[in-house]
């Protein structure tokens, strides 16, 4: 079964970021992919912090992390940047991390002003991470996600959209990479 991480770099639960992460879990259970999400937040602290890679919990999302087909990063934008956060269990990641993984990051800022933040300040690191396989980030604006009391959160149709044709995109490059059966042919006399 295909497996994907979503590493989510936001500082609490009640996060608008967190109505991205559910959306696109929504679409990869369409697409009958096993997802697993990481909220940094929640992770130890003081291995993070002090970048204690010996520490048994890291070790342990770092393990599920090395077992997926992909990764999704997200985060939210904070003066012009990827979050401190994110940043954290980014520093505690193997040198090779992402190889051989497809890699999509989407961002939740509060303005237009800090769209090109997930080019210029998260994705050299994905890269630098190994990635080759990183799909054009997504940027989107805290008003197109909105807190409802009865469903959690909503997310606009053109945010959705946009979402969508990234998704299409990282499930076929996944499928690709999947190993296919080799069909044999046998000589018949």
């Amino acid at each position: 079964m295909t497996k994907v991480t979503l590493i989510v770099g936001a500082n609490s639960m009640s996060s608008r970021l967190n109505g991205l992460v559910e959306y696109t879990q929504k679409v990869l259970f369409d697409y009958k992919i096993q997802t697993q999400v990481i909220q940094v937040h929640m992770l130890p602290h003081q291995a993070l912090l002090t970048a204690d890679v010996m520490d048994s919990t890291l070790q342990s999302y770092n393990e599920q992390l090395a077992a997926s087909d992909g990764v999704l990063v997200f985060t939210p934008i904070f003066k012009g940047s990827y979050s401190g956060i994110l940043k954290t269990y980014l520093d505690v990641l193997p040198q090779k991390a992402l190889a051989d993984k497809v890699v999509y990051a989407l961002g939740l800022g509060g303005s237009q002003h800090h769209l090109l933040a997930l080019q210029y300040a998260l994705e050299p690191v994905l890269k630098e991470l190994g990635t080759e396989e990183l799909l054009q980030s997504t940027y989107v604006v805290q008003d197109q996600v909105a807190k409802d009391d009865i469903n959690g959160f909503v997310v606009s149709d053109v945010v959705k959209q946009r979402i969508n044709n990234q998704l299409t995109q990282f499930y076929n490059r996944i499928v690709s990479k999947q190993p296919k059966e080799e069909t044999r042919w046998e000589k018949i006399v």
